[in-house]
């Protein structure tokens, strides 16, 4: 008897517990959310947190904030949210720099990407542009590199940062067509415009997000997309693979994250609103105008993305023998 007593007494205890946890749930989200962008304010991925933000403030009840926190070729504010409560109040805007290029780049880097977060849903791609200052004297990638090429020229490729997609693809277009410039990392893609716009910056493969509009104005000139196919949004200017220069592409990628260990019931939640999201016409356009390739998929379906993902990049920066002091 007392035995069942105390197996009785254990289960309510544990019915108790768990009881409370079920409910916290089913109701979640009862506070706002908090939406870490690991980079500047104003960097060309803003533009996606924000649409998603606005999502959850229309679907959830809870206003969603984003939170730049930058440095560290995005380190920081990745760290951050991988110590973060695993409650599904403190998300990541991760990237291919993030999740990707760090691994490989970073002996000791300060979390894992794969085990330290769960994935809730990929995005968006985003596309490199090779661009040059306007008054470089060039408008064809052939012109770029025979330019490139001179004796004295002295030439340099403005990145977004060490270890950066835009820093990779510069590495792999210089071993590709032979050529040499000096590699400046700058602090997010919005400084390497404002670089390119005061003649600081001879080249750059730029975010297509974060150049689109000078481009359209002439301002910087657009020579070719660093990519498998064309840019919906510059139909007319053909991949580096069919100007000549094989082997150079560095699509990009953002996608959302949780702490891992978060309840799969939260999880489940904020996907699912994520995802329909991207269904909207209206979303799918917002996205698209300023720069992106919506391209959304669940968590399960990124996580084996991401797998194959991390290990591209370190094939990459192995080849280009790419390392940081």
């Amino acid at each position: 008897m007392k035995s069942l007593f105390r197996s009785l007494s254990a289960a309510t205890l544990a019915l108790a517990v768990v009881a409370p946890q079920a409910l916290a749930q089913d109701a979640y989200p009862t506070r706002p959310i908090r939406i870490v962008v690991p980079y500047p304010a104003g960097s060309a991925l803003e533009s996606v947190a924000r649409t998603v933000s606005q999502t959850y403030n229309d679907n959830l009840g809870q206003p969603a904030v984003i939170m730049n926190k930058p440095g560290g070729s995005g380190i920081i504010g990745t760290q951050e949210v991988a110590r973060a409560q695993p409650d599904g109040y403190t998300l990541l805007l991760g990237t291919n720099q993030t999740h990707g290029a760090n691994s490989a780049l970073y002996p000791n880097l300060p979390y894992d990407a794969l085990g330290d977060f769960t994935p809730i849903a990929g995005l968006a791609r985003m596309q490199h542009v090779l661009v040059v200052r306007k008054n470089l004297g060039v408008d064809s990638v052939r012109g770029l590199i025979e330019l490139a090429s001179k004796p004295g020229a002295n030439l340099n490729v403005g990145s977004s940062g060490n270890g950066s997609a835009s820093h990779l693809v510069a590495e792999m277009f210089m071993r590709s067509a032979d050529v040499k410039m000096a590699h400046i990392p700058y602090k997010g893609s919005g400084e390497v415009a404002q670089g390119l716009l005061g003649g600081f910056v001879d080249v750059s493969f730029a975010t297509l997000p974060s150049v689109l509009p000078f481009i359209k104005d002439g301002s910087i000139v657009a020579l070719a997309v660093a990519s498998r196919d064309r840019a919906p949004q510059l139909d007319s200017l053909p991949t580096l693979a069919q100007e000549g220069v094989r082997d150079v592409e560095a699509d990009a990628w953002t996608a959302l994250f949780a702490p891992a260990g978060t309840p799969p019931a939260v999880l489940a939640k904020v996907s699912a609103v994520t995802i329909d999201a991207f269904k909207d016409p209206g979303v799918v356009e917002k996205i698209a105008a300023t720069g992106f390739v919506p391209e959304v998929s669940d968590g399960a379906a990124f996580k084996a993305f991401l797998a194959q993902d991390m290990q591209r990049w370190a094939d990459v920066i192995k080849a280009a023998n790419v390392k940081l002091d």
